[in-house]
């Protein structure tokens, strides 16, 4: 994870930071004001001073504002390219599991039981030509039709329409039949 950007404005921001000054609107103007009765200022220098300090100040905060603004992009940014990778390996290590409890399943002694057995639906209807089909998502599913058979695709629609009933699926079958007729 690249934190130099990060680091590098928060550095200068602490910089900014440091060199300011900070008075309050109100104590400007009573020293002003004190300077004024003192003879040392006119009225019109003071509340010329006063604006010129007060829009400086603004233009400065401003500044600091967008600095700050920058920090939180990068940091948002880096945090959030970490964060891909991980999950990026996560999920496929979920895949693997999942992969290997699906082999051992497999490779298990003993006969699965014909609800769950790979290739058929749990409602104990038609063989699906796709195994797992249980497991599939619409994602994983969707690729898989293009390689079947009108026939096949007719039994993948039974199992969907007697399962989840996805619109997507079905639509989806439905196109395949037509192109295929």
């Amino acid at each position: 994870m690249d934190l130099t950007i990060v680091t590098k404005n928060l550095r200068a921001l602490q910089g900014a930071l440091e060199h300011s000054l900070t008075i309050q609107r109100t104590r400007l103007q009573e020293i002003v004001d004190d300077l004024v009765s003192r003879g040392s200022l006119s009225r019109a220098e003071a509340d010329g001073f006063v604006n010129q300090l007060l829009s400086s100040s603004k233009d400065y905060s401003q500044a600091l504002l967008q600095v700050l603004d920058s920090v939180t992009a990068e940091t948002r940014k880096t945090i959030g390219a970490g964060v891909v990778p991980v999950m990026a390996t996560a999920g496929k290590t979920a895949g693997r599991i999942a992969d290997t409890v699906r082999q051992v399943a497999k490779s298990s002694h003993r006969a699965p039981h014909a609800a769950t057995r790979p290739g058929s639906d749990r409602t104990g209807g038609a063989t699906n030509p796709l195994p797992d089909y249980d497991d599939l998502t619409v994602a994983e599913i969707k690729p898989r039709l293009t390689g079947l058979s009108p026939s096949e695709l007719r039994k993948v629609r039974e199992v969907e329409k007697a399962g989840k009933a996805r619109k997507s699926v079905l639509s989806r079958i439905d196109q395949l039949l037509l192109l295929r007729s």
